[in-house]
């Protein structure tokens, strides 16, 4: 049975999805740049389909998709808790994003959501209603509510939500920035913290993956090879030369700095020199996290070390993948 996994059709998020599961050992390949079906080589049984972000989450709701990569925003602003868009994969570590609120720089005393709460009451005993632009008018409603802001009317935005105060149809905004570049070029400010931060997710449907079990396999091997790989950026590969006169000396040295010593420990081989007059000489390997690289390469030194070469680990495999395990779970409730 096929598997129908959805990726944004084109940009950004085209693009780092494709050079997410190409890292993973992924190819998408489709016969024309036109053609809005593909292939994914390296996973047998699966059809790509290439949709809007936006309609990934209807159709993963429907059960017409069964996985498909979209944006946490998007979720949250069309299907709220809908049980039936589980999360399968929270952060795919691109499309990092935050949805907050911009008012004109001009409002120097407004610079919390309170101070939101207190212009919204405002507006009213003036006779009309706060009004914000937004793309996410239900995100943005339950917050609103959630935060006291009891009075106000959202415009929705279809185009450069950013320009709104500034021609006229909308008092403050609510959007998406990541940098807050276009923010500041349209002179507002953001007040308050982030309405919700975003980022690239991984869903999957409750009504197409249930129960079935072949469907369910390739959901694990991409959980697999999509969590190995982003694990596995974190993490260098140290392979030192140390003089000993034992396996165990050598190991006891490398392992008295225990944080620096492997995932599991070092593994310790002899080295066959090429130097007829040298001998106790033995071969260490080590993976150590990317922030205790040069830690570790400095100590190797300090314990004798005559050379130190690195290579970037590829994929950190463990004993499941978390992310399956934990749909698993949810879809096993369902069955209870």
């Amino acid at each position: 049975m096929t598997l129908r996994f959805a990726i944004p059709s084109k940009g950004s998020g085209y693009d780092a999805t494709i050079a997410l599961l190409e890292s993973c050992g992924l190819r998408v390949t489709r016969a024309n740049p036109r053609q809005y079906t593909a292939v994914l080589r390296g996973l047998p049984g699966t059809e790509v389909l290439l949709h809007r972000p936006a309609d990934i989450v209807s159709k993963v709701a429907e059960g017409a998709i069964d996985l498909g990569v979209t944006g946490y925003d998007l979720l949250h602003e069309q299907r709220g808790d809908d049980d039936d868009v589980l999360v399968v994969i929270d952060d795919l570590g691109f499309w990092r994003v935050e949805l907050v609120f911009a008012v004109p720089q001009s409002w120097i005393d407004v610079t919390s959501w309170a101070d939101l709460a207190d212009l919204a009451v405002e507006f009213q005993a003036r006779g009309r209603r706060l009004r914000i632009a937004t793309k996410y008018p239900n995100t943005v409603r339950r917050f609103c509510y959630a935060n006291g802001i009891n009075m106000f009317e959202l415009v929705e935005s279809q185009g450069a939500t950013e320009a709104a105060p500034s021609l006229g149809y909308a008092d403050i905004i609510a959007d998406i920035t990541e940098t807050g570049t276009a923010i500041r070029e349209n002179q507002l400010k953001i007040v308050g913290g982030p309405i919700i931060r975003s980022q690239a997710v991984l869903i999957g449907s409750r009504r197409s993956l249930r129960g079935n079990p072949a469907r369910l396999e390739l959901v694990r091997q991409l959980c697999e090879l999509i969590e190995a790989r982003r694990r596995g950026r974190l993490f260098y590969s140290l392979t030192a030369n140390l003089p000993g006169a034992s396996v165990e000396e050598v190991g006891r040295k490398v392992t008295a700095r225990h944080e620096l010593a492997g995932l599991q420990g070092p593994t310790i081989a002899p080295v066959w020199s090429k130097f007829a007059s040298e001998s106790g000489w033995y071969a260490v390997n080590v993976v150590v996290p990317q922030e205790e690289l040069l830690p570790a390469i400095d100590y190797l030194r300090s314990i004798g070390a005559s050379s130190v070469t690195t290579v970037q680990v590829q994929h950190v495999f463990r004993a499941e993948s978390e992310a399956f395990a934990r749909l698993s779970a949810r879809l096993g409730e369902e069955r209870l």
